[in-house]
């Protein structure tokens, strides 16, 4: 999926990218209802005999080889209608995908916070380390001190 590979690094990257992909399908999809408007096909909607078992048919089968033996037998109105079908569920399947990375970016940051986290995080970690340092170094000095050695 466009996008994916870059939120390794950069999750903000990969929302832009994820919704260009998303526009691109939205695009795909446009073009299978101006070929059915153009050619005076039915496009299939819920209440369409056909359209249940169609959504339910592509709601299961995501591979194109559960596709490739209808091919030569689909009409054309059933394959733009077929192809319609799983733009739209690709772009809820996007939809839901871009809306779960954007509330983990929400909740944990992207890749500059957590690098930012990380970097205070050690960096407080060894400013406690040397407190702890010069407190026992004090504490030390303090016993020799008590027992009568100069440092």
């Amino acid at each position: 999926m466009e996008g994916s590979a870059d939120g390794m690094t950069s999750t903000e990257m990969e929302l832009k990218l994820l919704n260009v992909a998303r526009a691109s399908i939205k695009e795909l999809r446009e073009d299978y209802e101006d070929y059915l408007l153009s050619r005076h096909l039915a496009t299939w909607k819920s209440g369409h005999n056909r359209y249940d078992r169609l959504l339910a048919f592509c709601r299961n089968h995501n591979n194109l080889a559960d596709y490739e033996p209808f091919f030569q037998k689909w009409s054309a109105e059933e394959m733009a209608n077929t192809a319609l079908t799983l733009c739209h569920q690709v772009d809820k399947a996007m939809m839901t995908y871009i809306k779960g990375k954007e509330t983990q970016f929400v909740k944990e940051g992207g890749i500059k916070e957590r690098m930012y986290a990380a970097r205070t995080g050690y960096r407080k970690g060894i400013d406690e380390y040397i407190k702890a340092l010069e407190a026992e170094n004090n504490r030390l000095k303090a016993i020799l001190k008590a027992n009568g050695i100069q440092f």
